[in-house]
């Protein structure tokens, strides 16, 4: 019984020792992550949008409470001191979980600019290569008035994708996630 008390109390002072060691650690490393993670989102932005000067956080002035949830975050890229674009973080569901998603689109010649997959929990080798190139470069250009669609065979219409072979549910859920973003781009930048 004493070896189980000498036991127990070994294993407490071992927790606590590593508990408080890891938080320290964690308190010396918080500031590069945060650094490191505004450098990959400013760079995302320069894929997504590369010809602005700076981008701006404007979602508070843009995303209300009650609107879909699809839309986490509004960014708005200026040149000249004009806005010249917008950058959408969308995240819609699909097969395994969010797809975190960038949109970009050019506010004077109403089309996407790109695309970015940040992070996604897709089957390896099929929703997974929703965040390669191949796929994400099949939405560049695309026109903002019109509701971009997924389909099966080739495109045959201007706002026509092809799907991922055997990954329709994830592409399709990329694809809401930038007609959601199309559909706020439509209704508060483009004039009519």
């Amino acid at each position: 019984m004493r070896n189980i008390l000498k036991l127990g109390i070994f294993l407490l002072v071992v927790a606590g020792v590593a508990g408080l060691a890891l938080s320290y650690v964690n308190t010396l490393t918080e500031p590069i992550v945060i650094s490191q993670e505004q450098e990959n989102k400013i760079n995302s932005f320069k894929e997504v949008y590369p010809e602005a000067e700076t981008v701006k956080d404007e979602s508070s002035k843009y995303l209300k409470s009650d609107e879909q949830k699809i839309i986490t975050e509004v960014n708005v890229a200026y040149k000249n001191g004009n806005p010249v674009g917008v950058i959408y973080t969308v995240e819609p569901k699909g097969y395994a979980g969010a797809v975190r998603t960038l949109v970009g689109f050019d506010i004077a010649a109403k089309k996407i600019t790109a695309i970015k997959v940040l992070s996604q929990k897709e089957t390896p080798g099929l929703g997974a290569k929703s965040s390669e190139a191949s796929f994400m470069d099949r939405f560049k250009g695309k026109s903002a008035e019109s509701a971009v669609e997924i389909i099966k065979k080739e495109p045959v219409n201007g706002n026509q994708v092809l799907a991922i072979t055997a990954a329709t549910i994830t592409s399709k859920a990329v694809a809401s996630g930038v007609n959601a973003a199309r559909e706020h781009f439509i209704a508060n930048f483009v004039k009519s």
